[in-house]
């Protein structure tokens, strides 16, 4: 931890040096077309996923806007894997470890919430019971307070970080492009900052000749008894293409909807 607050501190110092004294790259524009667009897909990696709190952990999807992957204890100490895909306003997102997937299909103004896990080497799904889901309302609320869901909360905060700020939450902090470079290994990157009078944090992205491969990041934030506590993350983009995958935006093989509508 030591370690990791020097090196974070440094960075700060550096990037504040700078944050008012640089202009905006364009790397990320691609990117945020296709946010705001909402027309992509995104399979990524998370290599810092959150530890869990205690040996009672429960899942819960439902009332929020993000998937709680923090607190699922199928997924303590393992990288996180995650896939988000949208076409318009029907999206979907999975999170999980290859063995036991939390997803999230959302059609129009339907949420439908169920687990994916492996058995004897083929996937086999759970809704509402073993084999059937049922919708549940979207919650508009949560998107307009919380900003776009990504599955992973550490990926919703970074990728939302790449939005226009007239398109953010207000809960959501505001980030400054402050300055980019190149690497020895070639990889070109971008460095964007957010100040407040309690939290500090940075957000690099890494691109390979134009290509997002990796975002890392790292913040500070001043506890009640005055203490700094540090944190950090990085995500190794697999793929973020510019066309949905189609076949992810409908409920699975294998899994039934029994939604009671109205006229049904």
């Amino acid at each position: 931890m030591k370690r990791l607050k020097k090196l974070t501190i440094l960075l700060f110092v550096t990037l504040v040096v700078n944050i008012n004294s640089s202009t905006e790259a364009s790397q990320l524009d691609y990117y945020k077309e296709l946010l705001l667009n909402k027309v992509y897909t995104i399979r990524y990696e998370n290599i810092t996923p959150a530890p869990r709190v205690t040996n009672r952990d429960k899942t819960e999807l439902f009332g929020k806007n993000g998937l709680a992957v923090e607190k699922n204890d199928y997924l303590t100490n393992k990288q996180i894997i995650g896939i988000i895909t949208s076409n318009g306003e029907d999206r979907y997102e999975e999170v999980g470890d290859g063995n036991f997937n939390m997803c999230r299909l959302t059609k129009g103004n339907e949420n439908f919430l169920f687990t994916k896990y492996k058995k004897n080497n083929t996937y086999e799904y759970f809704g509402s019971k073993k084999g059937k889901v049922e919708a549940n309302a979207r919650n508009y609320l949560a998107e307009i307070l919380e900003g776009q869901s990504y599955g992973d909360p550490e990926v919703t905060s970074l990728l939302n970080a790449i939005l226009p700020d007239s398109k953010k939450s207000a809960n959501l902090p505001k980030y400054k492009f402050v300055t980019s470079g190149k690497l020895d290994s070639g990889l070109i990157y971008e460095d964007y900052a957010s100040k407040s009078q309690e939290n500090m944090s940075v957000i690099r992205y890494y691109f390979r000749e134009g290509v997002l491969v990796k975002i890392s990041s790292a913040s500070y934030r001043r506890k009640l008894d005055g203490k700094l506590e540090g944190s950090k993350c990085i995500i190794k983009i697999i793929s973020f293409s510019d066309y949905p995958e189609m076949k992810l935006l409908n409920l699975p093989d294998g899994l039934k909807d029994v939604t009671k509508r109205n006229g049904e």
